[in-house]
């Protein structure tokens, strides 16, 4: 395994706040946030970054985040582990040139935005399958799954940002199990709960 590269905290602050500032100058004309400025890094810095905290993130690891919007969780974790390969999943014709744009101005090289539908995504003939998937609400827990199953590769990773209405039924486990995942958790870190989920099968 190839150690992370140095990040300079000030380096890294500046990033992040750069990024939040693109987010709301162009959310005048895109629907990107609706989240006050006030509680911006809060809510889009330090929740995206509670992930970080949930695994070891191995030296190029394939992470896609389906259902970007305004990059959220996608863009912060990129910025703060410069050693991933990180997909952004938005469908949406302008929040993905928004995309584009931001990783452009934040010269985030290893950021890749994929302006597609996800299953769309997984036909396409060079998809390449992800050892992570993250979102943020993109979609309810069941319909993620069949969408995890095609953009996930066997025992790759899902760590879905979930509200607090969202529980571990029995109707939730299977499924889970029918498109070929497993080890459900629920599991909180910082302010955030995920839903955490592994491919056991093609």
């Amino acid at each position: 395994m190839t150690a992370p590269p140095l990040r300079d905290p000030q380096i890294e602050r500046q990033l992040l706040e750069d990024y939040l500032d693109l987010l709301y100058a162009d959310s005048n004309w895109v629907n990107l946030t609706r989240v006050p400025r006030a509680d911006a890094w809060t809510r889009h810095i330090e929740e995206s970054l509670d992930l970080v905290a949930l695994r070891e993130w191995s030296s190029g690891e394939r992470v896609l985040d389906l259902g970007s919007g305004g990059g959220i969780p996608g863009i912060p974790l990129a910025i703060t582990q410069p050693q991933l390969e990180v997909g952004l999943i938005e469908r949406d014709r302008a929040k993905a040139e928004f995309l584009s744009s931001c990783v452009v101005s934040l010269r985030l090289s290893a950021v890749q935005i994929l302006p597609f539908d996800g299953l769309e995504l997984a036909r396409s003939e060079r998809f390449r399958l992800a050892d992570v998937l993250v979102s943020r609400a993109a979609l309810p827990p069941r319909e993620l799954f069949r969408v995890a199953r095609r953009l996930l590769r066997v025992e790759g990773e899902g760590m879905v940002h979930v509200g607090a209405s969202v529980s571990l039924t029995a109707e939730l486990l299977r499924a889970a199990g029918r498109v070929g995942l497993g080890d459900l958790q629920l599991v909180s870190s910082g302010r955030s709960r995920f839903l955490r989920f592994v491919k056991l099968s093609s």
